[in-house]
């Protein structure tokens, strides 16, 4: 019986240790899509997607998956606030899906293209529909990146905002309509987090898992006298 409960401890402690998503948003498609950010809406790529954000303690991880609309190709532009307790904005964005990645400061001109090993961004199109996923590097978001001309007093926090994105389509999502924290925020620090709450629904599931062996040794180990 002591196998069991063996069991039943790893278990439990594998389904506590499993990464919890951060943040999953719904980007709903955009009939008036501009063509760029000061555009005219003149343009019909007006992709719907959902965009989720985590940190798997060494990247920014993301997955954008449309959900329909018309896409204008694999690419997302995403702009992030590095100090979200100052309020103050978007401090750093990046450019996925060309040649190169690129950061840049967003209202500042120029950037700079990302080291191959700090990222990484994929696509694929199945029936019609692109899934977008990207990795960052937490060194991008904790230190300054050699090359760009950051704002005056810029601070790095343990938590970053995705503030907005510009993928698939031309259409910028994000905003205070979105809540605190914009399109997701992530903790890129190390400091302890507080388990969400599917974190503590499997950790709860894998202590009863724990009781139930442990309850099943009790009963086994009974002797019955005539």
């Amino acid at each position: 019986m002591r196998s069991n409960i063996r069991y039943a401890v790893t278990a439990a402690l594998l389904l506590a240790s499993s990464p919890a998503l951060a943040s999953t948003v719904s980007v709903a498609t955009d009939p008036n899509a501009p063509t760029s950010n000061f555009g005219s809406p003149s343009n019909t790529a007006t992709a719907g997607y959902t965009l989720t954000l985590s940190d798997d303690g060494n990247s920014v991880i993301g997955s954008i998956v449309q959900t329909g609309g018309v896409s204008a190709g694999p690419f997302a532009n995403l702009y992030f606030d590095l100090n979200p307790s100052v309020m103050n904005g978007s401090d750093l964005g990046f450019e996925l899906g060309t040649a190169s990645g690129d950061a840049f400061i967003p209202g500042i001109n120029g950037n700079v293209a990302l080291n191959p090993s700090s990222y990484t961004f994929s696509a694929v199109t199945v029936g019609g529909l692109t899934t977008l996923n990207f990795s960052l590097a937490n060194s991008l978001f904790t230190s300054p990146i050699a090359g760009l001309n950051y704002y005056a007093g810029q601070t790095f926090e343990n938590n970053v905002t995705l503030r907005l994105s510009q993928s698939l389509s031309y259409s910028v999502a994000g905003g205070a309509t979105y809540g605190p924290n914009r399109l997701g925020t992530v903790n890129v620090g190390g400091a302890a987090a507080v388990p969400e709450t599917a974190t503590w629904g499997m950790m709860i599931a894998g202590f009863g898992m724990i009781g139930a062996a442990m309850r099943y040794r009790r009963r086994s180990a009974k002797v019955t006298f005539a």
